[in-house]
Protein backbone atom coordinates (compact mmCIF):
# COMPACT_ATOMS: atom_id res chain seq x y z
CA UNK A 1 0.00 0.00 0.00
CA UNK A 2 1.50 3.33 -1.04
CA UNK A 3 1.50 6.37 1.20
CA UNK A 4 0.69 9.74 -0.30
CA UNK A 5 3.03 12.60 0.48
CA UNK A 6 3.01 16.28 -0.27
CA UNK A 7 6.02 15.86 -2.55
CA UNK A 8 5.44 15.03 -6.21
CA UNK A 9 7.11 11.96 -7.77
CA UNK A 10 10.56 12.91 -9.00
CA UNK A 11 13.52 11.17 -10.58
CA UNK A 12 16.32 11.92 -8.13
CA UNK A 13 19.98 11.09 -7.71
CA UNK A 14 21.15 8.29 -9.96
CA UNK A 15 17.77 7.23 -11.36
CA UNK A 16 17.88 8.15 -15.02
CA UNK A 17 14.69 6.63 -16.41
CA UNK A 18 12.29 9.03 -14.66
CA UNK A 19 11.57 12.53 -15.83
CA UNK A 20 12.53 15.48 -13.63
CA UNK A 21 9.94 18.14 -14.38
CA UNK A 22 10.54 21.83 -13.81
CA UNK A 23 7.31 22.30 -11.86
CA UNK A 24 7.91 19.29 -9.63
CA UNK A 25 11.48 20.33 -8.99
CA UNK A 26 10.41 23.88 -8.12
CA UNK A 27 7.91 22.50 -5.60
CA UNK A 28 10.60 20.33 -4.08
CA UNK A 29 13.05 23.23 -3.77
CA UNK A 30 10.42 25.33 -2.04
CA UNK A 31 9.70 22.69 0.63
CA UNK A 32 11.01 23.77 4.04
CA UNK A 33 12.26 20.24 4.84
CA UNK A 34 14.14 19.82 1.57
CA UNK A 35 17.60 20.82 2.95
CA UNK A 36 17.21 18.29 5.77
CA UNK A 37 16.26 15.63 3.23
CA UNK A 38 19.43 16.37 1.30
CA UNK A 39 21.53 16.10 4.47
CA UNK A 40 20.19 12.58 5.05
CA UNK A 41 21.49 11.39 1.70
CA UNK A 42 24.78 9.40 1.75
CA UNK A 43 26.09 11.36 -1.24
CA UNK A 44 27.27 14.87 -1.94
CA UNK A 45 24.44 16.86 -3.56
CA UNK A 46 24.90 20.21 -5.28
CA UNK A 47 22.12 22.10 -7.08
CA UNK A 48 23.07 24.97 -9.37
CA UNK A 49 20.57 27.40 -10.91
CA UNK A 50 20.54 28.28 -14.59
CA UNK A 51 22.26 31.60 -13.76
CA UNK A 52 25.25 29.69 -12.27
CA UNK A 53 24.20 30.41 -8.66
CA UNK A 54 24.45 27.62 -6.07
CA UNK A 55 20.98 26.86 -4.67
CA UNK A 56 21.61 23.88 -2.38
CA UNK A 57 24.72 22.30 -0.85
CA UNK A 58 24.19 19.37 1.53
CA UNK A 59 26.32 18.02 4.39
CA UNK A 60 27.92 15.43 2.11
CA UNK A 61 28.99 18.21 -0.26
CA UNK A 62 30.52 20.15 2.64
CA UNK A 63 32.71 17.15 3.50
CA UNK A 64 33.65 16.37 -0.11
CA UNK A 65 34.32 19.92 -1.31
CA UNK A 66 35.84 21.17 1.97
CA UNK A 67 33.56 24.23 2.04
CA UNK A 68 30.82 25.47 4.34
CA UNK A 69 27.38 25.83 2.83
CA UNK A 70 27.11 29.36 4.25
CA UNK A 71 30.08 30.32 2.08
CA UNK A 72 28.67 28.58 -1.03
CA UNK A 73 24.90 29.00 -1.25
CA UNK A 74 24.01 32.09 -3.24
CA UNK A 75 27.54 32.37 -4.66
CA UNK A 76 28.68 31.70 -8.22
CA UNK A 77 29.41 28.08 -9.10
CA UNK A 78 32.67 29.25 -10.72
CA UNK A 79 33.86 30.53 -7.33
CA UNK A 80 33.09 27.16 -5.73
CA UNK A 81 35.09 25.38 -8.42
CA UNK A 82 38.08 27.59 -7.67
CA UNK A 83 37.99 27.14 -3.89
CA UNK A 84 36.97 23.47 -3.62
CA UNK A 85 39.25 20.61 -2.68
CA UNK A 86 37.88 18.69 -5.68
CA UNK A 87 38.94 19.25 -9.28
CA UNK A 88 35.73 19.16 -11.34
CA UNK A 89 37.08 20.56 -14.60
CA UNK A 90 37.57 17.26 -16.45
CA UNK A 91 34.11 16.06 -15.49
CA UNK A 92 32.44 19.34 -16.47
CA UNK A 93 34.27 19.38 -19.80
CA UNK A 94 32.98 15.86 -20.44
CA UNK A 95 29.46 17.10 -19.64
CA UNK A 96 29.83 19.73 -22.37
CA UNK A 97 30.54 16.88 -24.76
CA UNK A 98 27.23 15.24 -23.86
CA UNK A 99 28.23 12.92 -21.01
CA UNK A 100 26.36 13.01 -17.70
CA UNK A 101 28.54 10.67 -15.63
CA UNK A 102 32.22 10.57 -14.80
CA UNK A 103 34.86 10.75 -12.08
CA UNK A 104 35.88 13.71 -9.91
CA UNK A 105 39.19 13.58 -8.03
CA UNK A 106 40.65 15.49 -5.11
CA UNK A 107 43.26 18.09 -6.00
CA UNK A 108 45.65 16.38 -3.59
CA UNK A 109 45.57 12.87 -2.19
CA UNK A 110 43.86 9.81 -3.60
CA UNK A 111 40.17 10.56 -2.95
CA UNK A 112 37.85 10.14 -5.94
CA UNK A 113 34.09 10.34 -6.52
CA UNK A 114 31.67 8.93 -9.06
CA UNK A 115 29.75 11.97 -10.35
CA UNK A 116 26.39 12.27 -12.09
CA UNK A 117 24.72 15.32 -13.58
CA UNK A 118 21.04 15.85 -14.39
CA UNK A 119 19.61 18.98 -16.04
CA UNK A 120 16.04 19.88 -15.13
CA UNK A 121 14.08 20.34 -18.36
CA UNK A 122 12.40 23.70 -18.62
CA UNK A 123 14.36 25.40 -15.85
CA UNK A 124 17.99 24.84 -16.70
CA UNK A 125 18.77 23.96 -13.06
CA UNK A 126 21.50 21.35 -12.66
CA UNK A 127 21.61 18.58 -10.07
CA UNK A 128 25.06 17.16 -9.31
CA UNK A 129 25.52 14.04 -7.16
CA UNK A 130 28.91 12.69 -6.08
CA UNK A 131 29.35 9.29 -4.47
CA UNK A 132 32.66 8.50 -2.78
CA UNK A 133 34.60 5.74 -4.50
CA UNK A 134 36.16 3.68 -1.73
CA UNK A 135 37.36 0.81 -3.86
CA UNK A 136 41.04 1.74 -3.69
CA UNK A 137 40.95 2.37 0.07
CA UNK A 138 39.06 -0.76 1.14
CA UNK A 139 41.27 -3.06 3.24
CA UNK A 140 44.56 -1.54 2.09
CA UNK A 141 47.38 -4.07 2.02
CA UNK A 142 50.02 -3.64 4.70
CA UNK A 143 53.32 -3.58 2.88
CA UNK A 144 56.71 -3.78 4.48
CA UNK A 145 57.88 -0.29 5.25
CA UNK A 146 61.44 0.57 6.08
CA UNK A 147 61.81 3.27 8.69
CA UNK A 148 63.57 6.47 7.65
CA UNK A 149 67.34 6.14 7.88
CA UNK A 150 67.51 8.51 10.85
CA UNK A 151 64.71 6.80 12.79
CA UNK A 152 65.41 4.15 15.40
CA UNK A 153 62.51 3.26 17.66
CA UNK A 154 62.27 1.36 20.90
CA UNK A 155 59.37 -1.13 21.15
CA UNK A 156 57.48 1.31 23.40
CA UNK A 157 57.83 4.21 20.96
CA UNK A 158 56.99 1.87 18.07
CA UNK A 159 53.69 1.01 19.76
CA UNK A 160 52.90 4.69 20.37
CA UNK A 161 53.76 5.55 16.76
CA UNK A 162 51.09 3.09 15.59
CA UNK A 163 48.55 4.76 17.90
CA UNK A 164 49.64 8.20 16.66
CA UNK A 165 48.96 7.05 13.08
CA UNK A 166 45.37 6.33 14.08
CA UNK A 167 45.11 9.80 15.61
CA UNK A 168 46.43 11.38 12.40
CA UNK A 169 43.91 9.46 10.30
CA UNK A 170 41.15 10.95 12.48
CA UNK A 171 42.59 14.49 12.23
CA UNK A 172 43.52 14.46 15.91
CA UNK A 173 46.56 16.62 16.67
CA UNK A 174 49.80 14.84 17.64
CA UNK A 175 52.58 16.57 19.61
CA UNK A 176 56.16 15.25 19.53
CA UNK A 177 58.49 16.32 22.33
CA UNK A 178 62.22 15.84 22.73
CA UNK A 179 65.63 17.45 22.55
CA UNK A 180 67.24 18.46 19.29
CA UNK A 181 68.56 15.46 17.42
CA UNK A 182 66.32 12.75 18.90
CA UNK A 183 64.51 12.19 15.58
CA UNK A 184 61.24 14.13 15.81
CA UNK A 185 61.13 14.96 12.10
CA UNK A 186 61.87 11.37 11.09
CA UNK A 187 59.19 10.13 13.51
CA UNK A 188 56.63 12.57 12.08
CA UNK A 189 57.29 11.22 8.58
CA UNK A 190 57.04 7.66 9.89
CA UNK A 191 53.68 8.33 11.59
CA UNK A 192 52.36 9.80 8.33
CA UNK A 193 53.62 6.74 6.43
CA UNK A 194 51.83 4.42 8.88
CA UNK A 195 48.52 6.28 8.60
CA UNK A 196 45.71 6.10 6.05
CA UNK A 197 46.96 9.46 4.76
CA UNK A 198 50.23 7.98 3.50
CA UNK A 199 49.35 8.49 -0.20
CA UNK A 200 48.61 12.21 0.37
CA UNK A 201 51.14 15.02 0.90
CA UNK A 202 53.41 15.38 3.92
CA UNK A 203 54.29 19.08 4.26
CA UNK A 204 57.11 20.00 6.64
CA UNK A 205 57.05 23.59 7.93
CA UNK A 206 59.82 24.92 10.16
CA UNK A 207 57.93 27.54 12.15
CA UNK A 208 61.14 29.09 13.45
CA UNK A 209 62.40 29.93 9.95
CA UNK A 210 59.38 32.02 8.84
CA UNK A 211 59.45 35.75 9.65
CA UNK A 212 56.61 36.81 11.94
CA UNK A 213 55.27 39.24 9.35
CA UNK A 214 54.88 36.46 6.76
CA UNK A 215 53.70 33.65 8.98
CA UNK A 216 49.95 34.08 8.47
CA UNK A 217 50.16 34.36 4.69
CA UNK A 218 52.53 31.39 4.43
CA UNK A 219 50.40 29.12 6.61
CA UNK A 220 46.92 30.17 5.46
CA UNK A 221 47.62 31.60 1.99
CA UNK A 222 46.41 34.89 0.56
CA UNK A 223 44.07 36.26 -2.09
CA UNK A 224 44.97 38.30 -5.13
CA UNK A 225 45.97 41.83 -4.12
CA UNK A 226 45.84 41.05 -0.39
CA UNK A 227 49.00 43.08 0.21
CA UNK A 228 51.81 44.80 -1.64
CA UNK A 229 53.99 42.22 -3.36
CA UNK A 230 51.31 39.49 -3.36
CA UNK A 231 51.20 37.21 -6.39
CA UNK A 232 48.60 38.21 -8.94
CA UNK A 233 46.77 34.88 -8.69
CA UNK A 234 47.02 34.62 -4.92
CA UNK A 235 48.59 31.67 -3.15
CA UNK A 236 47.39 28.64 -1.23
CA UNK A 237 49.05 28.25 2.16
CA UNK A 238 50.84 25.29 3.68
CA UNK A 239 47.64 24.01 5.34
CA UNK A 240 45.82 23.62 2.01
CA UNK A 241 48.99 22.31 0.35
CA UNK A 242 48.75 19.37 2.76
CA UNK A 243 45.03 18.76 2.06
CA UNK A 244 44.17 15.10 2.55
CA UNK A 245 47.55 14.52 4.18
CA UNK A 246 49.65 15.74 7.08
CA UNK A 247 51.05 19.15 8.00
CA UNK A 248 54.15 18.89 10.21
CA UNK A 249 54.62 22.07 12.26
CA UNK A 250 58.21 21.77 13.46
CA UNK A 251 59.28 24.13 16.27
CA UNK A 252 55.65 25.01 16.97
CA UNK A 253 56.71 26.97 20.02
CA UNK A 254 58.03 29.66 17.66
CA UNK A 255 54.61 30.50 16.15
CA UNK A 256 53.87 34.23 16.63
CA UNK A 257 51.33 34.86 19.36
CA UNK A 258 49.07 36.87 17.03
CA UNK A 259 48.74 33.86 14.66
CA UNK A 260 48.00 31.28 17.33
CA UNK A 261 44.28 32.10 17.58
CA UNK A 262 43.81 31.52 13.85
CA UNK A 263 45.69 28.22 14.03
CA UNK A 264 43.50 27.15 16.95
CA UNK A 265 40.39 27.96 14.90
CA UNK A 266 41.63 25.73 12.08
CA UNK A 267 42.37 22.88 14.48
CA UNK A 268 38.89 23.18 15.97
CA UNK A 269 36.78 23.07 12.80
CA UNK A 270 39.11 22.55 9.84
CA UNK A 271 38.36 25.94 8.27
CA UNK A 272 40.99 28.10 6.59
CA UNK A 273 40.55 31.77 5.78
CA UNK A 274 43.35 33.14 3.65
CA UNK A 275 44.60 36.69 4.02
CA UNK A 276 42.27 39.04 2.15
CA UNK A 277 39.45 36.46 1.82
CA UNK A 278 35.91 37.15 3.00
CA UNK A 279 34.93 33.50 3.38
CA UNK A 280 36.56 30.48 4.99
CA UNK A 281 37.17 27.14 3.28
CA UNK A 282 37.19 23.68 4.79
CA UNK A 283 40.17 21.41 4.39
CA UNK A 284 40.92 17.90 5.63
CA UNK A 285 44.47 18.33 6.91
CA UNK A 286 45.94 16.49 9.90
CA UNK A 287 48.56 18.20 12.07
CA UNK A 288 51.65 16.83 13.78
CA UNK A 289 53.53 19.40 15.87
CA UNK A 290 56.99 19.16 17.42
CA UNK A 291 59.09 21.19 19.82
CA UNK A 292 62.15 20.97 22.03
CA UNK A 293 60.76 23.71 24.29
CA UNK A 294 58.79 23.33 27.50
CA UNK A 295 55.44 24.54 26.18
CA UNK A 296 53.92 24.58 29.67
CA UNK A 297 56.57 27.09 30.70
CA UNK A 298 55.84 29.18 27.61
CA UNK A 299 52.13 29.09 28.48
CA UNK A 300 52.96 30.30 32.00
CA UNK A 301 55.08 33.09 30.49
CA UNK A 302 52.14 34.04 28.22
CA UNK A 303 54.24 33.34 25.14
CA UNK A 304 51.97 30.49 24.03
CA UNK A 305 48.19 30.23 24.27
CA UNK A 306 46.93 27.72 26.83
CA UNK A 307 43.96 26.69 24.67
CA UNK A 308 46.23 26.05 21.68
CA UNK A 309 48.59 23.99 23.84
CA UNK A 310 45.77 21.77 25.08
CA UNK A 311 44.48 21.38 21.50
CA UNK A 312 47.80 20.27 20.00
CA UNK A 313 48.70 18.09 23.00
CA UNK A 314 45.73 15.76 22.50
CA UNK A 315 48.14 12.90 21.71
CA UNK A 316 51.65 13.55 23.07
CA UNK A 317 54.68 11.40 22.39
CA UNK A 318 58.06 12.16 23.99
CA UNK A 319 61.29 10.85 22.48
CA UNK A 320 64.04 10.06 25.00
CA UNK A 321 67.46 11.68 24.85
CA UNK A 322 70.65 9.67 24.39
CA UNK A 323 72.05 9.62 27.93
CA UNK A 324 73.89 6.88 29.80
CA UNK A 325 75.12 3.39 28.91
CA UNK A 326 71.64 1.84 28.95
CA UNK A 327 70.44 4.26 26.25
CA UNK A 328 73.62 4.40 24.16
CA UNK A 329 74.46 0.67 23.95
CA UNK A 330 71.29 -0.55 22.18
CA UNK A 331 71.26 2.49 19.88
CA UNK A 332 74.90 1.83 18.98
CA UNK A 333 74.09 -1.76 17.99
CA UNK A 334 71.08 -0.67 15.92
CA UNK A 335 73.15 1.90 14.05
CA UNK A 336 75.92 -0.61 13.38
CA UNK A 337 73.40 -3.14 12.08
CA UNK A 338 71.89 -0.53 9.78
CA UNK A 339 75.33 0.53 8.51
CA UNK A 340 76.28 -3.11 7.83
CA UNK A 341 73.11 -3.66 5.82
CA UNK A 342 74.61 -1.30 3.22
CA UNK A 343 78.14 -2.75 3.27
CA UNK A 344 79.61 -5.82 1.61
CA UNK A 345 82.10 -6.35 4.44
CA UNK A 346 80.74 -5.94 7.99
CA UNK A 347 81.99 -3.15 10.20
CA UNK A 348 82.93 -3.93 13.81
CA UNK A 349 84.00 -1.93 16.85
CA UNK A 350 87.25 -2.50 18.68
CA UNK A 351 87.00 -2.68 22.50
CA UNK A 352 88.78 0.68 22.82
CA UNK A 353 86.43 2.42 20.36
CA UNK A 354 83.37 0.93 22.08
CA UNK A 355 84.57 2.26 25.47
CA UNK A 356 84.97 5.77 24.06
CA UNK A 357 81.57 5.70 22.37
CA UNK A 358 79.76 4.45 25.47
CA UNK A 359 81.45 6.99 27.74
CA UNK A 360 80.83 10.02 25.51
CA UNK A 361 78.09 12.55 26.30
CA UNK A 362 75.91 13.18 23.23
CA UNK A 363 74.44 16.70 23.26
CA UNK A 364 73.32 16.08 19.66
CA UNK A 365 71.58 12.84 20.66
CA UNK A 366 70.99 10.14 18.02
CA UNK A 367 71.91 12.50 15.19
CA UNK A 368 75.38 13.03 16.69
CA UNK A 369 76.01 9.32 17.28
CA UNK A 370 74.88 8.52 13.73
CA UNK A 371 77.22 11.15 12.25
CA UNK A 372 80.15 9.90 14.37
CA UNK A 373 79.67 6.34 13.12
CA UNK A 374 79.29 7.56 9.56
CA UNK A 375 82.58 9.43 9.85
CA UNK A 376 84.30 6.40 11.41
CA UNK A 377 82.98 4.10 8.67
CA UNK A 378 84.67 6.36 6.11
CA UNK A 379 88.11 6.47 7.71
CA UNK A 380 88.15 2.83 8.89
CA UNK A 381 88.21 -0.33 6.82
CA UNK A 382 86.52 -3.17 8.68
CA UNK A 383 87.29 -2.39 12.32
CA UNK A 384 86.66 0.98 13.94
CA UNK A 385 89.51 1.77 16.31
CA UNK A 386 89.58 4.61 18.83
CA UNK A 387 91.86 6.58 16.53
CA UNK A 388 89.15 6.52 13.84
CA UNK A 389 86.79 8.52 16.06
CA UNK A 390 86.62 12.34 15.98
CA UNK A 391 89.46 13.97 17.85
CA UNK A 392 87.27 15.78 20.38
CA UNK A 393 86.11 12.40 21.72
CA UNK A 394 89.69 11.34 22.52
CA UNK A 395 90.54 14.12 24.97
CA UNK A 396 90.54 13.61 28.71
CA UNK A 397 87.10 15.19 28.92
CA UNK A 398 85.67 13.15 26.09
CA UNK A 399 86.54 9.67 27.26
CA UNK A 400 90.32 9.57 27.70
CA UNK A 401 93.08 9.28 25.14
CA UNK A 402 93.52 5.70 24.00
CA UNK A 403 96.99 4.33 23.43
CA UNK A 404 98.19 5.15 19.96
CA UNK A 405 95.58 7.86 19.31
CA UNK A 406 96.63 10.91 17.35
CA UNK A 407 97.22 14.14 19.25
CA UNK A 408 97.63 17.69 18.04
CA UNK A 409 100.27 18.25 20.71
CA UNK A 410 102.70 15.64 19.40
CA UNK A 411 104.04 14.23 16.17
CA UNK A 412 105.33 15.92 13.04
CA UNK A 413 103.85 19.09 11.61
CA UNK A 414 102.25 17.07 8.81
CA UNK A 415 100.58 14.75 11.34
CA UNK A 416 99.31 17.69 13.38
CA UNK A 417 97.84 19.39 10.30
CA UNK A 418 96.15 16.15 9.22
CA UNK A 419 94.70 15.70 12.69
CA UNK A 420 93.30 19.24 12.72
CA UNK A 421 91.80 18.71 9.26
CA UNK A 422 90.08 15.50 10.35
CA UNK A 423 88.73 17.19 13.47
CA UNK A 424 87.39 20.14 11.44
CA UNK A 425 85.75 17.77 8.95
CA UNK A 426 84.23 15.65 11.73
CA UNK A 427 82.80 18.70 13.47
CA UNK A 428 81.40 20.07 10.20
CA UNK A 429 79.69 16.76 9.35
CA UNK A 430 78.23 16.55 12.87
CA UNK A 431 76.95 20.13 12.74
CA UNK A 432 75.52 20.13 9.21
CA UNK A 433 74.25 16.56 8.97
CA UNK A 434 75.84 15.52 5.66
CA UNK A 435 79.23 15.33 3.99
CA UNK A 436 78.03 17.37 1.02
CA UNK A 437 76.85 20.29 3.16
CA UNK A 438 79.96 20.04 5.36
CA UNK A 439 82.18 20.24 2.26
CA UNK A 440 80.27 23.29 1.01
CA UNK A 441 80.67 25.07 4.35
CA UNK A 442 84.41 24.25 4.47
CA UNK A 443 84.95 25.46 0.89
CA UNK A 444 86.08 22.12 -0.54
CA UNK A 445 84.46 19.46 -2.74
CA UNK A 446 83.09 16.19 -1.37
CA UNK A 447 85.90 14.08 -2.84
CA UNK A 448 88.50 16.23 -1.07
CA UNK A 449 86.58 15.99 2.19
CA UNK A 450 86.47 12.19 2.02
CA UNK A 451 90.16 11.97 1.13
CA UNK A 452 91.21 14.26 3.97
CA UNK A 453 89.00 12.39 6.45
CA UNK A 454 90.94 9.15 5.82
CA UNK A 455 93.82 8.01 8.01
CA UNK A 456 97.00 6.66 6.40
Amino acid sequence: MSVRTSLPPIGFGFVSDLALSADGFATLLAAAEFPRLLDLMPVAVLIVAADDTVLHFNAGAEAAFGLRREAVIGQAFAQLRRDALLDMESFLNACLQGRDAGVVRARRGGARYTANRQVVAGSGDVLLCLRADYAKDTAPPRTSRASPRSLLLTPAIEHLADKAAIAVARRTAVLLLGETGVGKTALARDIHARSMRRDAPFVHVNCGSIPDSLFESELFGYERGAFTGALGAGKRGYIEAAAGGTLFLDEIGEIPLNCQAKLLHFLEDGSVQSVGATQARRTDTAVIAATNHDLRARVAARAFRADLYHRIATFTLELPSLRGHDAIAPMLELLLARANAERERPLTLSPSARRVLLKHDYPGNVRELRNILEYASIVADDVIEAEHLPAHMLTADGGGVEHGALSVTSGSLRERVRQLEREAISDAVARHGSKREAARRLGIDVATLIRKARTD
